[in-house]
């Protein structure tokens, strides 16, 4: 192996060794929907069918929604039956670095070594921002896939013939997660640039062909045409507002977030990189604008994109910075002042927000400590519902009751009627009225709840059910509080394990 080989692999490897570092964590299962996943992979293996109604449900259980990621689940499932929770962690962070070093090829295509590894030390901290297991991971992936087999092809590196790979890719990604349609996105925007460039008429009629096959391809789905529409439907439904899908702009106002701050800054290098593109005069790349200005929007308007637009600043913002005539480290001197330049960045982007990181980086696998306690307790106590639960914990409730006990709700707005959240679940905790008429119509019998849920209406409920006669806590740890209804079905439970209304208080 030369000089330069050996170089360039030891960036990488440090590379994707901070990466690495960064999303390898334990797993949270009590406000993760993994927990939901799991389940749904375990019921399609045991029915073959996916479920279209909300079975997991007592308030809606007939409420018809698309599965649109049952394939995530049924991975997730197989994975954690065979390899445990610990295997599924090792999986994602696999999955995580596979698709980091296909974004870095491409950027290798189009600049020099140093250009894209110092890049790749800005966008870390933005494609580190979402570090739990979910199905998107699987669109990162495939978007990495498709843009190197349409980068190569562009490069003449590849023959045409890759092209006719990505129809039965697409079959994988409408399974596997919502973003599916980022892969008609990237065809679009190859074909677009072939176009402009009069490749000729057989090269437009093999991308129609293509693209044509792909339409095809996304309807080999359990919902069909519904299925392959609903990216565009989804938000229609929505009764609640989900942090993940606020904008930068709103978060800034009302909480301290972190990743908002990375974000702008490689917004802010991407800008610059085409005012660099601007003063040298270099020629535009349609396909880099478009790049630049879809992701940047997307990103602007729901943070949960921060990581995909991580992925794609790292292309644009490498190729516009990229060197006419590429450089080779050739001394060990000038590889240790390339490696210190790259370790001093690390530091100061540490640096500006360093209490984050160290409350970050967990490095660990499998499920975090005491995480299945407050389940445990509920099972071995022999508790009943109905069970009134708050969004967050719904997934950890689907996955260790189901089916002996539904929840009232979970992590899916798209699969509730949106009054249910906005004249149901939010008004009967912000008021004590409300909550009356709901416990009736319910008549429930056990309260299983998220200590950490934040909502203004899920703190003020918590005050009031510890002062309420009519409920006993019974359990409490790091994640979840329980209350029993004070009725002769827990008499026991609570005579045994009632906790003293005097330990809980409020931070104000």
């Amino acid at each position: 192996m030369n000089f330069r080989k050996k170089y360039e692999t030891a960036i990488i490897f440090f590379l994707i060794s901070v990466f690495g570092l960064l999303i390898t964590s334990k797993i949270n299962l009590v406000t993760a929907d993994l927990g939901r996943h799991l389940k749904n992979g375990e019921i399609i293996l045991k029915t073959f069918s996916v479920p279209k109604t909300n079975l997991y449900s007592y308030t809606n259980p007939l409420y018809s929604f698309v599965n649109h990621h049952w394939g995530s689940g049924v991975i997730f499932y197989l994975i954690q039956q065979t390899l445990g929770f610990a295997g599924l962690s090792i999986f994602f962070t696999v999955v995580s670095l596979m698709t980091f070093l296909l974004f870095f090829r491409v950027a290798l295509k189009k600049s020099s070594f140093i250009v894209v590894a110092t890049t790749s030390l800005f966008v870390i901290p933005v494609l580190a921002s979402r570090n739990e297991i979910r199905p998107e991971i699987f669109s990162y992936l495939f978007c990495g896939i498709f843009l190197l087999i349409l980068t190569a092809i562009k490069e003449k590196e590849a023959s045409e013939r890759w092209l006719f790979l990505l129809p039965f890719l697409e079959i994988f990604w409408i399974n596997l997660h919502i973003y599916f349609w980022l892969g008609f996105f990237l065809l679009g925007v190859f074909f677009l640039g072939e176009l402009l460039k009069a490749r000729g008429w057989k090269r437009m009629a093999c991308l129609g062909g293509v693209f044509l096959a792909m339409l095809g391809t996304a309807m080999l789905n359990p919902a069909g045409l519904k299925g392959f529409l609903y990216p565009f439907k989804i938000f229609g439904n929505y009764g609640y507002r989900l942090f993940e899908n606020q904008s930068v702009w709103f978060l800034d106002k009302i909480v301290a977030y972190p990743p908002n701050l990375y974000f702008k800054i490689i917004f802010g290098v991407l800008v610059l990189s085409w005012i660099y593109v601007l003063v040298k005069r270099r020629n535009f790349s349609l396909g880099l604008v478009l790049f630049s200005v879809f992701f940047s929007y997307l990103a602007w308007t729901a943070v949960r994109n921060f990581t995909l637009f991580g992925y794609f600043a790292l292309i644009v913002i490498a190729a516009n910075f990229g060197q006419e005539k590429k450089t080779e480290v050739k001394t060990g001197v000038e590889f240790l002042a390339i490696f210190s330049l790259l370790s001093l960045i690390l530091f100061c982007l540490f640096m500006i927000n360093s209490s984050y990181w160290l409350g970050k980086i967990r490095l660990g696998i499998g499920l975090k400590e005491k995480n299945v306690q407050a389940a445990n307790f509920f099972r071995e106590q022999n508790l009943k519902g109905p069970i009134f639960n708050n969004y967050d914990n719904g997934g950890y409730l689907i996955y260790f009751l189901y089916p002996q006990e539904r929840v009232f709700v979970d992590n899916r707005p798209e699969a509730y009627p949106k009054d249910f959240f906005e004249k149901i679940y939010v008004p009967m905790q912000e008021n004590e009225e409300n909550w009356g008429k709901m416990e009736k119509e319910y008549g429930f019998n056990t309260i299983f709840f998220y200590r950490h849920d934040l909502t203004p209406w899920a703190q003020n409920f918590l005050l009031n059910r510890v002062s309420d006669p009519t409920w006993a806590p019974v359990f409490v740890d790091d994640y979840s509080i329980i209350f029993v209804k004070r009725n002769e079905l827990n008499q026991e439970v609570i005579k045994n394990f009632e906790l003293p209304k005097e330990m809980f208080f409020v931070f104000r």
